[in-house]
């Protein structure tokens, strides 16, 4: 994974820990982790879904990409016409799942205040965090999940899959914002004192 220097200036204005562990070398690994969902009954807007990461984040976190599958065991088994359902159904971004998105741990904040299906809000990376959504270490992620059109069938499953990456120098994460926008200063890249910028 290459990054090109305005990923790095992007993530310097709004993650300044990981742009300065990256400016300086530190090594990226990947970061995988799944949500499953499951909806055994075909009510739509039942009491939603609920899950979250297993286990709270070890380390400042980038995810680049939220991917997700569909599953209905009971729909056309054994049919190519299966495979052919769930395509149509992620391609028209109407997957009839609506989530709800939160962030727990420090800071916390809710990504969407109402259920939005499952094939639009995952966009939001891309709109609002072009270089990647920042997750503070020992933040978790809550997914909840309704049943926005009755499906064909249930068992109805969605998987969603968080795909980014972590700094593998964890002396990194001990570094206050503060004092990485200061030596990202000093390295003539952007990264604004907020203390100054926000204070009166």
């Amino acid at each position: 994974m290459s990054l090109k220097a305005e990923q790095i200036n992007l993530l310097a204005l709004y993650a300044p820990k990981l742009a300065y562990g990256l400016v300086v070398g530190v090594p990226r690994v990947p970061f995988v982790v799944d949500i499953p969902l499951q909806f055994s009954s075909s009510t739509v807007n039942a009491p939603p879904v609920v899950a979250n990461f297993q286990n709270n984040l070890s380390s400042d976190t980038i995810i680049e990409r939220i991917s997700y599958n569909l599953s209905q065991q009971n729909s056309f088994p054994g049919s190519p016409f299966q495979s052919l359902y769930f395509n149509q159904l992620k391609q028209s971004g109407a997957t009839g799942i609506g989530v709800q998105l939160q962030v727990y741990g420090g800071p916390k904040y809710v990504i969407s205040d109402s259920f939005t299906d499952l094939g639009n809000i995952l966009d939001v990376l891309a709109i609002v965090w072009p270089a990647g959504w920042p997750l503070a270490k020992q933040s978790n992620v809550k997914v909840s999940a309704i049943l926005t059109q009755t499906p064909v069938s249930v068992p109805f499953n969605a998987t969603l899959s968080f795909l980014g990456w972590q700094l593998l120098d964890k002396t990194i994460d001990d570094l206050s914002d503060q004092e990485a926008r200061a030596r990202l200063r000093k390295l003539e890249i952007i990264s604004p004192d907020l203390a100054i910028l926000l204070n009166p």
